[in-house]
This record gives C-alpha cells, structure tokens and sequence, in this order.
C-alpha cells in the first residue's frame, strides 16, 4: 500500500443503508465519503440521495463505515449512524433521485461514534490543469466491496466541474475524494464519469454553502473543527504512531519544498488554528480588502484591478496569498508569500481587536497575537518585521484595560481600512430588438475597476430586476468591509431614469414558513431582503453624458451644489403647487433650458413625477444640458394634487444635507420612512424618491476617488 493511500484509508468512509449488515431491501451501497473534522463526512448529495427525500432532510438515517488499525496490524471495521445537516441542493419531499444531481452536489454528513476519526486536508484553493491526483473511494466495481485507488491528474475544468483523466472514476467512488498529490490536500469530491473523463466537484465549492439557510454556521463549525483537529495532532505526536499526521506528511511533499513556497505545513497549521478562533468577516469584502492591502504592502504598489474572489474565511483569504512574489519587469520576482501572510494575519488580529473585540476570546486573541508577534521576531526581513511589529505594539502610555485583547492591539488612527469599494452597474440604450446590454463592476478605491458580469446581448427592461440581481449580490458582497457599504451607482439611459433600483432587494422572494406565511424572523437577520436604498447610497448616472468629456457649466454646477447651501428649484419651472396637470406639454426644442440655465449653481431641480417620459424626461435632457448634475424627482405616478407636499419635503431634505457631499443621509431616512405607510401617512410623506447624482470630476470606469454621498455605516 502505498504511502498516500496509508493515510487516506483511515478516513475514507462507505455509505448506506442502515440495518443489518448490508442486507436492506434497498440498493445496500450508496457511495464514498470522507472525515474532514471529527464527526464530519462530507459527500456528494447525490450520493445521500439514493436514501430518499427523507434521509436528504436528516429524517432517516444512512449507515457509515470506515476502517482503522487493528492490534494484529491489519484493518477492521467501524461503523456509525449516518445523519444529513446540509445537502445542496436538497430534492423536494416529491422529488425522485435524479441521474444527474446539480452542481454544488455537496452533503455534510453528521456521524456518531466517529469523534476520534482521523481526518483529510482539505485544499483552500483551486488546483490548476495538469496537477497529479489520487482518486479514492469504495467500489463493488470487480463484484467485491473494497477500496479503490487510482491515479491521473487534472484535465481542464467545465463550467463548474474539475475534469480528471487517467485512471476514471467507477460505480461507488462517488463522494470519495481528489487529492492533490503534490500538496497532500484534497481539491475534489468524485461526482461521477463520462465517456472519455472523470468529473469531480472543486473542494471549494464547500464554501457556496454557506449562503443556504443554515448553511453558514454548520460550515464555519465543520471548518473551524477541520483546523482545530489538524492543530491539535501537530501538537500531539504521540498521538501519531499509528498514523502520521498531515501536517508531518505534507512537509516532505514536492509542493513543499522551500523553493516553491515560503510558508512551511507547519506554519500554515499553527495559523489556521489561530485564524479558527475569530469571529468569522463580515463578508467576503473584508478578506478581499486585506488581501489587497497585504499585496500593496509587499509589493510596493498595488495591482490594477481588485481580485474578485468570493473568500468570506480568514483561511481562504491566507490561501490567495501563497505563491505571491514581487512585481517585476517580464514576471517572475522575489517570493514574498510568506512576508503576505504573516502580514495578513496581523491585520486580521488587529481589526478583530480594534473592531469586535467583544465577539472574540481575550486570551485566543491574545494568544494569536503573540505567535504572530514571535514569528515577525525571526523573520528573515527585518522591514517587514517591523511593519508586522507596527500593527501588534502596545501603546505603553495608555492605561492596561479590562479586557487584554484591544490593548495588545491598538485600535488604528484611520479605521481597518484606507480603501472603498464601490459598485458600478451600466445598462445601454435599448437595441433594435428591444434589449438592453448591462454590465456590472467594481470600482476599488475610486481608480480601478473590475468586472464582474456582463451581457452585450442584453435583455428587456422588465427583465434588469430577475437578471442583474445575482451578480449585483455578488458585488456588494465583495464590496462591503469594515464599516463601508458599497454605493451602488446606476448608469442608464434616460428612458430608464425612472427604473426603482432602490427599491431592488437581493433576495429573490422573501422567506415563507411552512404554513405559506411569510418569514418574519428572516426578514430581521437578513438585509438582503431589505430594498437597497434603505441601507446603502443608490444613485442614477446619465450613461450618455459620461460618455464624454465634461461641458464647463457641468463642471461649475458640481462645484456649487458640492459648496453648497443646496436650493430647492422645480424642475419645469413652474410654482410648486401647479404640479404636473394632464395638459401639460413641452413646447420647442429646448422648452425648460432658459428657466435651467438661469438657476443659481447650487441649485437642485425637484420634479414631482416620473422623468422616463413625457414631460418629465424633456425637463430632465435640458437639465442635463444646463449642467445640473443632482435632480431630485418623484418616480412613481399619482395625482398632482400631492406635489405641494412632496416639493415641501423635497426642500427640507436638501436643506438638510446643505452640500451634495451629505445628501445621501437625509434620503436614506426618507425612504425608510416612506417604507411604512402609518409613519408616511403621520407626516405626510409622499412618494418614491430618485436622485441623480452625476459629478464630472472622473471617466466613467473611475481616474479619482469616487465620492458619493457617505455610506451608511452601523448605526445610520
């Protein structure tokens, strides 16, 4: 047996039906499966589902069996009860097995008796093409139950499939591992073959789960017992005789050697360990944004785009590190992975403690910090050294606290971050079908842009809503850290203006319980079901306009409104009161320029009504001409009797903001209070309120930093 089959044998596991033995009425074998914490399977869902929709919702159970050494140096059996915690995805109560599960076809296996299992490393990144692998699992392929071993190596990927060739997955390894044979780490779980190749699903897509329901916490406990296990056998050798602990076998691996990573098994244990113990980010913006910063800080600049991962662990954010070296011309440079990571570390410790030092433990922090503190006191570089030593010093002048953890490391004087990270989403004119192309990207800290989904065909305007809402989530998701909300600003041509992207919400429906009802209690802990006006600054950008370069009354208007006193003006120049009557029709070419134009520069035109049409879309291209850059308008339709109240409202928000730089507040308040009709009905608060917000001080993909009204942080 060869070496890395010794130390995947004890972890591999069989599935099936529970009872005696094997003999069921059902098929008896199910499918593979591996430990990857105590007490933890993970399989392919597929494989679960041969049990029926009963064992896939945790109401039946499954039957579980590995091995481990016997005294006569052989192998004997172990078998436990079997229970699902999270199958993605999960068949209706209705629904037969299917022959081809979708992807992700990931299930997490709860396992009693299996606490002292010995567990597999899983990868926390992807492998590339041509990579040797291990595929392993239990076959009756030959007519005997056994394990089965074979080798091969990484033929390519398929949307969201790894390709194997070489030695091809059979009937049973399903669920059984991929491994890395050059790492020692798992990157894939066997899903199945085609003709001519083997298909396995990434070990990363593990992580997709935690958006399901309940998906987040069963994930970061099975990961954090991953870690946790893997610590504590490098700690313990004599605990290792009968196996050798990964971490041990990993350092004599070729992708190892000191020559291709800096970062030793051991070393990269000992931080996942640590890491285990924070509280988890806030979402995958705050790992991306310290990657990006560690990456700036070792190679002496920073890259041109941001790197849109959907990392929302500390592991995964150490893992985008590894193999980094120095910016030089033609490629290649200096490795400086090992300078990332521990720089990494270091502000994930600080940002906890100087952030949500009341969600973590004072003496694991403590703890972390120390070892952190001991590594940067041996480092090879002594600049980098110093600058880890920088982020942990205590500040001897101030007081010892209560609590040692935001002592040890002092809160910054600029907050965790020095960056933002916006959102830009773009919809074109409409095409001769109808359609219209969109885009959305990533604006990182005012300059670079990143894309993030795109589609030149296009779809119809009804359609944005359904269409743009996953990669939107996606990119907020990446945007939002610290205490930033990604601004959204939406770039569309003016017969959309009026599209209530405001309004939009992440989620696709809301929740419903099993009676039918809505799910209030989701509603509370989800803000993505809230309409993203209430939470974050959503702006309207002319897709037009900033396509060219600035005309001077553009530029001088954005200089008054940004200077302020902000005034309140109508839009079509008439009183307040008159509103918009039915017979109310643009007269010439250029019906409400002159009126426009004579505005003073801090100037805001108000319109009670929708600008996508008729009147209201004239006012708005000679407002635009005259170079007003913020328009504030009622988008939805009613009677003009109400627009004596809305303009008043209108002329008290921009009262309040005084300059355009702080508008967003007072806006964002609005809509909350719209949102409930007994407060709006209280104070006579009418409308759907949209805002232009359209500064000429940058090209569209971003050359300064974009400053939109301020975000919302925690609190307002």
């Amino acid at each position: 047996m060869s070496t890395f089959a010794a130390m995947v044998r004890p972890s591999l596991a069989r599935i099936g039906a529970p009872g005696d033995g094997y003999a069921t009425d059902r098929d008896p074998y199910w499918g593979s499966g591996f430990f990857v914490a105590p007490g933890w399977l993970l399989t392919c869902a597929h494989v679960v589902g041969k049990g029926g929709a009963a064992v896939c919702r945790g109401e039946s159970a499954m039957s579980v069996t590995w091995q481990e050494r016997s005294a006569a140096d052989g192998w004997a059996d172990r078998t436990g009860t079997g229970t699902a915690v999270l199958v993605a995805p999960r068949p209706d109560a209705a629904q037969a097995p299917r022959d081809r599960w979708p992807f992700p076809d990931l299930a997490l296996v709860r396992v009693t008796g299996a606490d002292d299992v010995r567990c597999l490393w899983l990868g926390d990144r992807e492998a590339g093409p041509r990579t040797p692998v291990g595929l392993y699992g239990w076959s009756v392929q030959t007519g005997e139950l056994g394990i089965r071993h074979g080798d091969g190596e990484l033929a390519g990927s398929d949307a969201r499939a790894l390709l194997l060739a070489g030695s091809l997955p059979v009937g049973g390894l399903s669920g059984g591992p991929v491994l890395d044979l050059r790492h020692g780490s798992v990157i894939g779980v066997i899903k199945g073959r085609r003709p001519e190749e083997g298909v396995a699903v990434p070990v990363t897509a593990l992580y997709e789960l935690l958006d399901l329901r309940d998906g987040g916490r069963i994930v970061r406990d099975v990961l954090r017992a991953h870690d946790l296990h893997h610590l504590r056998l490098l700690d313990d050798r004599a605990a290792s005789t009968a196996y050798p602990d990964w971490t041990s076998f990993q350092a004599e691996l070729p992708g190892h050697a000191p020559a291709v990573t800096g970062i030793t098994p051991e070393l990269r244990t000992r931080l996942y360990g640590h890491l285990a113990h924070l509280p988890p980010p806030s979402g995958a913006g705050e790992v991306v944004h310290l990657v990006e910063d560690v990456k700036e800080h070792v190679r002496g600049e920073r890259l041109r785009s941001l790197v849109l991962r959907n990392a929302r662990t500390w592991r995964e954010g150490a893992g985008l590190l590894y193999g980094l070296r120095t910016l030089e011309p033609g490629g290649g440079g200096t490795l400086v992975d090992l300078d990332a990571v521990l720089l990494y570390a270091a502000k994930a410790a600080r940002t906890i403690a100087s952030e949500r030092a009341g969600e973590a433990d004072p003496g694991r922090l403590r703890a972390f910090t120390d070892w952190i503190a001991g590594q940067a006191a041996g480092h090879r570089h002594w600049a980098v050294g110093e600058a880890i030593r920088a982020l942990l010093e205590v500040d001897a002048g101030q007081p010892a606290r209560t609590t040692p953890a935001p002592a040890t490391v002092p809160a910054p004087v600029t907050g965790a971050f020095g960056t933002r990270t916006d959102v830009l989403v773009k919809v074109g004119a409409a095409m001769y079908d109808g359609r219209h192309p969109w885009s959305v990207q990533l604006i990182y800290d005012g300059q670079d842009v990143t894309p993030v989904a795109a589609d030149d065909r296009g779809v119809r305007a009804e359609e944005l809503v359904r269409v743009l809402r996953e990669p939107l989530a996606r990119a907020l998701s990446q945007g939002d850290h610290g205490e930033h909300l990604a601004a959204i600003e939406v770039f569309l041509p003016r017969r959309l203006f009026d599209l209530p992207v405001d309004d939009w919400q992440l989620l696709p429906e809301r929740s419903r319980g099993e009676d039918g009802c809505e799910d209030d209690e989701d509603d509370l802990v989800d803000e993505r079901a809230m309409p993203l006006g209430m939470r974050r600054t959503v702006v309207v950008r002319d897709v037009r306009r900033n396509a060219l370069p600035p005309s001077p009354e553009w530029r001088r208007r954005w200089k008054g409104v940004r200077c302020g006193p902000l005034a309140a003006e109508t839009l079509h120049g008439r009183p307040p009161a008159v509103g918009h009557p039915p017979g109310a029709r643009p007269g010439g070419r250029y019906p409400y320029y002159g009126a426009l134009s004579a505005m003073g520069d801090a100037s805001v035109p108000v319109y009670c009504g929708p600008v996508g049409s008729g009147e209201g879309q004239a006012a708005m291209k000679d407002a635009l001409m005259a170079g007003h850059s913020v328009v504030l308008w009622r988008r939805d339709r009613h009677d003009h009797e109400e627009c004596g109240v809305f303009h008043g409202q209108a002329a008290e928000l921009l009262a309040a903001a005084g300059q355009a730089g702080a508008l967003h507040g007072p806006v964002r308040d609005l809509r909350i209070r719209l949102a409930d009709p007994d407060t709006a009905r209280a104070h006579g608060l009418r409308g759907k309120i949209a805002v232009l917000f359209d500064p000429p001080d940058r090209p569209p993909y971003g050359a300064e930093a974009m400053r939109p009204p301020p975000s919302a942080g925690p609190g307002g």
